[in-house]
Formats: structure tokens, C-alpha cells, sequence
């Protein structure tokens, strides 16, 4: 057996449902997730206790659900959103945790394995929205293009997450990705995350040393936002998490880094230092044409 640590995606799934565990198990937690233990199992404790600062990196994993859940729900209620569709969902519980409405429908998009998983520990338990998976590698272009513009012709507005996964991707993969989800013209909503450039490169120097290669982190944009920008989408709500982490007043003592980083950042969240983003389809202006216009085309015909 391999010495990593971290094997796979499956393996991160596990770690982020057992953070998840412990915090619905903190008094005063941020959440409650019932079935985050279980879907976690042994390996997902395994895994954390082997982990240098297993501990204190859970906190980011915390902040990060929170902040998701509080904007998920918004932004369905908001803007009647019909559709989610949850790219790379690993163990995730929110259509069973969360306030949604029972005529909203959830496309979970994972591996074979992680869904058969999922399937078998969830079975008999009743989600509160209308609830799909599909097994799908979602670095398949053709594969991933194929499936979102079917759900592009069977949604009205939808919501696409992806959680935890654009940091794993190379650069043209998440290209790729944005503009499938663009070429989509019902997918109007995207929430996600990004980190900057130092931050991976603290990840280079701790996390990408005990990992396997497809799951070592790779994408930080430069210029931030401006990356999304170049697609066709808008920043809509921007949420850096150290702010988040103060907002939210977690049992945190804050190391020498987060004491860093909000040396630098102050309380004002900076885009480019990375964060959770909620991104809308930017909607170009329709041309109208003058009646002189409209008599040149005629004369052309």
C-alpha cells in the first residue's frame, strides 16, 4: 500500500464528511450533518489523525460549508432557482439537511465508486428535494458537455456548485469547464471558490507532499475574479474566509499565517487573495436595431 496519506478523491470526500462530523458534533456548531460520521467511516478519522495540523485545518473545511449553505438557500429562494447541480459532490448531505423545497431538483455529479458509496449508506433516508446522481468523471469534456446541456434543456434556472474541486484541476481543465457551463444559456448561477497564488504555494510546501498526483492542488488564478470574467461571469457576492472565520467567531487560535494574511487583507475581503464566490451569467445587451436598419436588411434580401 502506498505511503500517502490521501489515495484519491475519495479520500478527501471522506476527511471533509468527518470535519463535517465534528463539527454537528461541537456544541454551538454551525451545522448539523446526521449522516457525516457515518459517510465519513474509520477512514475518514484515519485520515485526520494522521494528518500534520489535521485539527487545524478543519476549520477551513467548516467555514466553507457554512458559508455555502447560508447562500445556497438564499439564492434558490431569491431567484426561484429549479435546478442545483453539485459538480464533484463527494459526500455531501444537503439535500437531506437543508430547508429546500420539495419541487427543487439536486443532481449530484461524482465517480462510479463514490456514488455506489453514497447510494448504499444512504439508503432509505428521504432527501427534502427532488434527488439524482450521476456517475460521471467530470474531466471528461465530452462526457461533462453532453450532461450539462442536457440539464440546460431541461432547467429553467439552475445553480451549478463545485465545492472543494477547481483547486484540483489544471488551469485548461477549468477552462474548459466554464465554458461549458457558459455555452449553457440556463445555468446562470455558479458558486464556487478560488485560492491565490501564495496560497498554493503554501499548499506545495505542506498539503502536495503527502497526496497522491490527482489530488494535489494546482489552480489559482491570477487576477482572481478576472479569470471568471473572461467567461462571461459576474461576481455577485464575494466572501473572503478569514473574514468569514472572524464574522462566525470559531474556537479558532489564529497561527502565524491567518495572523498574516489579515495583516495584509485587514476586515475588508480582498478577490485577490481567494475566497468563496457566487457568480452570475453576465447578460449582454440585446441589439436593437433602428427601423433604417431594419430597411438596409430588407433591401439586402
Amino acid at each position: 500500500m502506498s505511503s500517502l496519506l490521501i489515495q484519491d478523491a475519495f479520500d478527501t470526500a471522506r476527511l471533509t464528511a468527518y470535519y463535517r462530523a465534528l463539527e454537528t458534533e461541537r456544541p454551538g456548531g454551525l451545522f448539523k450533518d446526521e449522516y457525516a460520521r457515518q459517510l465519513a467511516g474509520e477512514r475518514g478519522a484515519e485520515i485526520m489523525r494522521s494528518l500534520p495540523r489535521g485539527e487545524q485545518e478543519m476549520w477551513s473545511l467548516v467555514v466553507r460549508t457554512h458559508v455555502y449553505d447560508e447562500i445556497i438557500q438564499r439564492i434558490i429562494e431569491q431567484e426561484e432557482i429549479d435546478t442545483v447541480v453539485n459538480l464533484a459532490a463527494g459526500l455531501d448531505t444537503r439535500p437531506y439537511r437543508l430547508s429546500l423545497p420539495p419541487s427543487l431538483r439536486w443532481i449530484e455529479v461524482d465517480h462510479t465508486d463514490v456514488i455506489a458509496y453514497k447510494e448504499a449508506q444512504l439508503e432509505g433516508k428521504e432527501p427534502h428535494c427532488a434527488l439524482e446522481r450521476v456517475a460521471l468523471d467530470i474531466t471528461d469534456h465530452q462526457a461533462r458537455k453532453t450532461f450539462l446541456q442536457r440539464v440546460n434543456q431541461e432547467a429553467k434556472r439552475a445553480l451549478i456548485l463545485t465545492e472543494g474541486l477547481l483547486i484540483y484541476l489544471y488551469p485548461e481543465q477549468v477552462v474548459g469547464l466554464a465554458e461549458d457551463i457558459q455555452e449553457c444559456e440556463h445555468l446562470g448561477w455558479w458558486l464556487t471558490e478560488y485560492v491565490s497564488p501564495f496560497a498554493l504555494k503554501r499548499d506545495n510546501a505542506y498539503w502536495n507532499t503527502f497526496v497522491a498526483d490527482s489530488v494535489k492542488t494546482r489552480f489559482a488564478p491570477e487576477g482572481g475574479l478576472a479569470f471568471f470574467q473572461r467567461f462571461g461571469w459576474q461576481s455577485e457576492e464575494f466572501h473572503g474566509p478569514l473574514q468569514e472565520t472572524l464574522r462566525l467567531q470559531l474556537p479558532i487560535k489564529l497561527n502565524w499565517f491567518i495572523r498574516f494574511m489579515l495583516f495584509l487583507g485587514g476586515k475588508k475581503p480582498d478577490p485577490a487573495a481567494g475566497g468563496f464566490v457566487l457568480l452570475k451569467r453576465t447578460v449582454e445587451e440585446e441589439v436593437v436595431e433602428t427601423p433604417s436598419q431594419e430597411l438596409e436588411k430588407e433591401d439586402v434580401k
